[in-house]
């Protein structure tokens, strides 16, 4: 984590954290193929194939030092998770004026249980906790801020249930093309 540290406090004003932190699932190469493999509509960016994730929780902006306490904890609760089944690819907030197109993956207990354990290892490094439920969904694309009506989004029907590797600790950049993901830590599932 201390080259991250190192490459963050070179190229930014605010060298004492991190920004547009989030706790993600990885997936294996056979469950990011499939994903990728998936239509996209015309308009929309697709997310990058190294980038595809299951977003955990987002945390924002954190210190240096929560995150390596975060990153530390984060180990107890890399727990392996059953392959997950995709039950749909919806448009998020909806077709009308769409933002995202997700894969949206099953609930289950152990997805329960992740959210759980990395919350409360946000709460215990002194982080705020994010308001919004838990929501399992891999991000396919994104579209423009005045995008307008999306055609129907494939179907889920034929991509196999999704497989986890690991539990990293993300830091982003925004930048023209999109975001730009930082692993700051990983621990394998």
């Amino acid at each position: 984590m201390s080259e991250a540290r190192e490459a963050h406090a070179a190229a930014s004003k605010d060298a004492d954290q991190w920004r547009r932190c989030f706790v993600a699932l990885a997936p294996d190469t056979p469950s990011r193929d499939a994903l990728a493999a998936l239509d996209v509509p015309p308009g929309a960016r697709r997310v990058p194939y190294a980038q595809l994730h299951m977003t955990v929780a987002f945390i924002g902006a954190m210190t240096f030092a929560q995150g390596e306490a975060l990153a530390q904890r984060l180990a107890s609760h890399a727990t392996p998770v059953p392959p997950a089944s995709v039950t749909k690819i919806e448009c998020w907030p909806g077709g009308a004026q769409p933002r995202l197109m997700v894969a949206v993956v099953a609930m289950s207990d152990a997805f329960t249980a992740l959210d759980w354990g990395v919350r409360s290892s946000m709460g215990e490094v002194g982080l705020s906790l994010d308001a919004r439920a838990f929501r399992p969904h891999v991000t396919l694309a994104r579209f423009t801020r005045d995008a307008h009506g999306a055609p129907p989004p494939p179907s889920a029907a034929a991509l196999p249930p999704l497989r986890f590797t690991s539990l990293v600790l993300y830091s982003s950049t925004l930048a023209k093309q999109g975001a730009k993901y930082e692993a700051l830590a990983s621990v394998a599932l």
